[in-house]
């Protein structure tokens, strides 16, 4: 309800936005990544306004602490005067723990499916980029993942359970139990979605891997190339579950193109095969689902899968491609294949 001067709880967006980027999207005591709006001074019930000089993000344990007279309204001052003045890489990211509490761990990605033995989720050139770990005896559940804007820097990182934002983007929020990364107003690089115990959903992903790019909404996702000229050939895998993982297999892999055909050649024979006239595009047990010249493989290492859609082609670009696989899912293997919308 309005305070005593009519001013409403209700912080303009705006408003809000000012305050996490200026907080660095944390609370400014203890970097929490989960708070509340502080009123420092003057107090909520003492505002006639909402400025953003006077208010700053503080987690409901810090602000508790204000409440019972263990934090001074001057202490919080001070911290928010050093997190705007501090230079990035001296301010600690925001941070707050997972649950992963029931041993299992799920990385819900693009549509795809896969049993709980694979544990690399994306593979860029060996590097392992998303991962989980079920619980093995006394270990613990959890994910590990770096996420990356469309211009290959950071947004947020998973290590031992605990997500952790990047301070110097240019917006980060969270809303309920969705963790949502703006590259600027309306356009989003990352919205994850927590289904705890064990299980995050990437509902929007945006993200360059130096001359690769993933785009992922949940449903649906489309993997990218960069050639010499910056233009984008895409590629389209949608598995009805993949299962059956050796120990190297992942989800989604990007490798070099003699790596891809040695693998084609290491199974050739080996079980089912289907393969277009030109021997690039390899559906092939023990493979996955590969475009050789690519460098791609969707289902790696897998023995069995399923697939209900892949497709090919390109250049594409990249704007038209964001708006099929956030907007049409559906439609993202006929748009990579034929240009069409």
């Amino acid at each position: 309800m309005p305070n005593r001067h009519g001013l409403s709880r209700d912080i303009p967006d705006p408003i809000q936005r000012e305050i996490r980027q200026r907080s660095k999207f944390g609370c400014v005591i203890c970097r929490a990544g989960i708070y509340d709006y502080e009123h420092i001074d003057p107090d909520f019930s003492n505002a006639t306004h909402h400025d953003p000089d006077d208010i700053c993000c503080l987690c409901t344990s810090c602000h508790a602490k204000v409440t019972r007279g263990q934090f001074s309204k001057a202490y919080v001052r001070k911290k928010y005067d050093e997190v705007q003045t501090a230079i990035l890489a001296d301010v600690p990211p925001p941070f707050d723990y997972l649950d992963f509490h029931d041993g299992k761990a799920e990385l819900k990605i693009g549509g795809i499916s896969y049993d709980p033995g694979v544990t690399s989720i994306v593979k860029y050139h060996g590097k392992e980029i998303f991962s989980v770990s079920p619980s093995v005896g006394e270990t613990t559940a959890g994910i590990c993942a770096t996420f990356l804007d469309n211009e290959g820097k950071d947004t947020l990182k998973i290590v031992d359970n605990i997500w952790n934002g990047a301070v110097g983007a240019w917006d980060t929020e969270v809303v309920g139990p969705r963790i949502k990364v703006r590259k600027k107003r309306g356009v989003f690089s990352l919205i994850l979605r927590l289904e705890p115990p064990g299980r995050i959903v990437i509902e929007k992903l945006d993200m360059r891997i130096s001359d690769s790019h993933i785009l992922v909404s949940e449903n649906s996702h489309a993997l990218g190339r960069y050639d010499e000229n910056d233009r984008i050939y895409w590629f389209h895998a949608n598995m009805v579950h993949m299962g059956a993982p050796l120990l190297e297999a992942s989800a989604i892999e990007f490798l070099t193109d003699l790596e891809a055909e040695w693998r084609d050649q290491k199974w050739n024979g080996k079980g089912k095969r289907l393969a277009t006239a030109d021997n690039n595009i390899v559906m092939q047990t023990g493979l996955g689902v590969a475009n050789k010249r690519m460098g791609i493989i969707v289902g790696a290492s897998c023995l069995k899968f399923g697939i209900g859609s892949f497709s090919c082609g390109g250049p594409r670009p990249i704007g038209k491609m964001r708006t099929m696989v956030f907007r049409k899912p559906d439609r993202v293997a006929e748009y990579i294949g034929t240009g069409r919308s």
